[in-house]
């Protein structure tokens, strides 16, 4: 234990030691280079003639930092989603997706859907719609999962009682009675 504690003091005096120790001799490098500079600007016989600047080469201009604005916060926290609200295109794909369910053209008013969701990625209705067409198909669970989507980005009571509305209809044709009473009870609170 002691021979341990003795190299252990040795080895931390050797450390200090050289830490403190200084270096031997000055690095005169850039005097060498400046004399090369100019002997060779001296023996080329080209007709420009480079002078090195005195100092490192690089002009400094200090200026004055731009004022700085003071933006106040937001206070709208709500998020801006992607609904679709104000897009055109977006709009009229909803009203061919109507017309093609009026005229029970399911698959042509599904692909009216998906375009209008590729636009509109978190817009509640379109979730709600496309829950709907699954239920119509007799698609049970995929509705339930439209559906739950749709409720994430659903931003009014209005827009979340009708996703249960759906979600209670697929489980009734689940026949799965604990989602029917859940359906039930959300819906009643909205």
């Amino acid at each position: 234990m002691n021979q341990f504690k003795l190299s252990l003091v040795g080895a931390m005096a050797i450390v200090f030691v050289g830490c403190q120790s200084t270096p031997m001799s000055n690095n005169p490098t850039a005097p060498k280079a400046e004399k090369k500079a100019e002997e060779k600007s001296e023996k080329s016989d080209s007709k420009v003639v480079v002078t090195p600047f005195p100092d490192d080469g690089i002009r400094r201009e200090s200026q004055p930092l731009p004022p700085r604005l003071i933006l106040p916060e937001n206070q709208n926290n709500h998020k801006k989603l992607k609904d679709g609200k104000g897009v055109p295109a977006y709009q009229k794909l909803m009203q061919s997706y109507l017309k093609n369910l009026r005229q029970n053209n399911l698959s042509d008013a599904e692909s009216n859907l998906l375009q209008a969701q590729r636009m509109a990625p978190q817009s509640a209705e379109v979730y709600r719609e496309l829950a709907r067409l699954a239920n119509l198909r007799k698609q049970g669970s995929n509705s339930e999962a439209l559906a739950r989507k749709g409720l994430s980005f659903a931003q009014n009571n209005t827009m979340r009682k009708q996703l249960w509305e759906q979600i209670l209809q697929s489980a009734k044709l689940r026949n799965n009675a604990n989602l029917t009473r859940q359906a039930t009870q959300m819906m009643q609170r909205y």
